[in-house]
């Protein structure tokens, strides 16, 4: 995948395979495993590979080995932002984003709940880094733009917002004046930003900041926080923040076979400060180094060290606008830097069977109107896990029964509304169930949940728990025992 056009892919402006190379045609002369590394053995020089067709691993020996394993979205000790926010990293992910939008839009549509209809309408993106300010760019464009094909919807109660842990956009890629610029862009074009704060939590309602500010949101989408791949962790080498450590030369330090190279290695950046940054650039220059350098230990000559000063940094800003900045002097805004940034972009594009799709799609894309089209590739889960803050309401009583819930953590509590006073029904702890009376009568909800502290559940829908009890009779016998001990409660 050509990572700096996936934003693209989610505004339309280029289609689901444009940014796809073929990994067998890049690599005509190289035998491919495509398939998941299961472990590392250093000091047998083995990769051990996942099983796929078979039920046994397989193994690979080595004679050097190139760690490039790049890195992973990381939402560790952020609640619900696994379950309920949607990654930016690769092509499946801006699917995803693309879908929700599109089913938002539609629900948004036909919504009478005015409050629900907000919350359809407002869209959440964490992180003001290139990648968060790319996709909130298109996002934005994208709603505003399909917006009006909706009668039903007013353009006014869109919201989309940029949730930003600093005070400036892209503070690490760009110069200040670039990212004001950004800024002031965005929120011309409707988007609302929030500096310094950050996601703390999602639920399936909404977005919870770190400053205590709860935004109502069907669709929140994070890019942030991405950390090493988790197969580094395990192995016995020195790592710093994550990174393997390597020397100029990209060799793992203390180790005369292994090369790390890409966002999971730290290589001294010796044209600059500190440690090479993981960008493109960087990394594509990086290969060609190493691959020198094993070549050269192969033939027992002497090794290059990795020497290179950033040429520039070039970051879209949605329809027709970008900001770029080269050799550290020049800095461009606008439609030049737009025009720059595509040309640029498009250069680097492997192949020119790609190089003439990625064209014909960016000329299309200015004669015919965009299209809300969702595409369903993959399939329900039967279970999801949840996350809620606390005092949140899973459902309200009258609400159509729909899944069943499973407490992993948390409490709740379950009560219902007599002449505007509420009477506790029970208190449910972790292990315990609720849910099943709506869903073994094919009626409403009867009474309302709360969370009493923040709670994740197991949430089973109704089509997977019918097809459950009538295969396991016992079982069906305990949620019918327990229904009917709730019921008598309830009165």
């Amino acid at each position: 995948v050509f990572q700096p056009m996936l934003a693209e892919v989610v505004g339309g402006s280029l289609g689901l395979l444009d940014t796809i190379n073929p990994l067998r045609k890049l690599l005509p002369k190289t035998k491919l495993y495509v398939r998941e590394v299961d472990s590392i053995d250093i000091e047998n020089q083995k990769v051990i590979l996942a099983p796929k067709y078979s039920h046994t691993p397989f193994e690979l020996s080595y004679d050097h080995l190139v760690l490039g394993l790049g890195t992973v979205t990381d939402f560790r000790g952020m609640s619900g932002l696994h379950e309920h926010a949607l990654p930016f990293k690769n092509l499946a992910d801006s699917v995803a984003i693309r879908n929700q939008v599109i089913e938002v839009l539609e629900g948004a549509a036909n919504e009478k709940d005015p409050l629900l209809k907000q919350k359809l309408l407002t869209f959440v993106v964490g992180g003001g880094g290139f990648s968060g300010t790319e996709v909130v760019a298109e996002v934005n464009d994208l709603v505003r733009k399909l917006a009006k094909k909706y009668e039903e919807i007013d353009r006014n109660q869109i919201r989309v917002i940029l949730v930003h842990s600093k005070d400036r956009l892209m503070e690490r890629e760009m110069p200040e004046s670039l990212g004001t610029y950004a800024a002031k862009l965005l929120m011309r074009r409707g988007v609302e930003i929030r500096f310094n704060c950050h996601l703390k939590a999602a639920t399936p309602e909404e977005a919870v900041l770190d400053t205590g500010e709860r935004i109502p949101s069907k669709t929140v989408i994070s890019t942030v926080p991405s950390s090493p791949n988790p197969l580094i962790e395990g192995l016995p080498l020195n790592l710093v923040k994550g990174k393997i450590v390597a020397d100029a030369t990209m060799q793992v330090e203390g180790k005369k076979n292994l090369w790390s190279i890409g966002d999971c290695a730290a290589i001294p950046h010796l044209a600059g400060e500190g440690i090479c940054p993981p960008t493109a650039q960087f990394a594509i220059r990086e290969a060609k180094v190493l691959a020198y350098n094993i070549a050269a230990t192969l033939n027992g000559k002497s090794k290059k060290e990795f020497r290179f000063k950033a040429l520039g940094m070039m970051g879209a800003l949605g329809h027709q606008s970008a900001v770029a900045e080269l050799f550290g002097i020049f800095k461009f805004s606008g439609i030049c830097a737009w025009l720059l940034w595509r040309m640029i972009y498009w250069l680097k594009l492997p192949g020119i069977d790609r190089k003439i799709k990625v064209a014909l799609s960016w000329i299309l894309d200015t004669m015919i109107p965009i299209e809300a089209v969702q595409i369903k590739a993959a399939p329900n889960q039967g279970i999801a896990q949840l996350h809620f803050e606390t005092d949140e309401i899973i459902f309200h009583e009258g609400d159509v029964g729909d899944y069943l819930y499973i407490i992993v953590s948390g409490e709740v509590e379950v009560f219902i509304t007599r002449q505007g006073t509420k009477k506790l029904i029970a208190k449910l702890g972790k292990g315990e169930y609720f849910g099943e009376m709506a869903l073994l009568n094919q009626r409403s909800r009867l009474a309302t949940v709360r969370c009493l502290s923040p709670v994740d559940v197991l949430a089973l829908r109704k089509s997977d728990f019918g097809v459950l009890i009538s295969n396991f009779q016992e079982l069906r016998k305990n949620f019918e025992q327990t229904e009917k001990t709730r019921r008598r409660e309830i009165g």
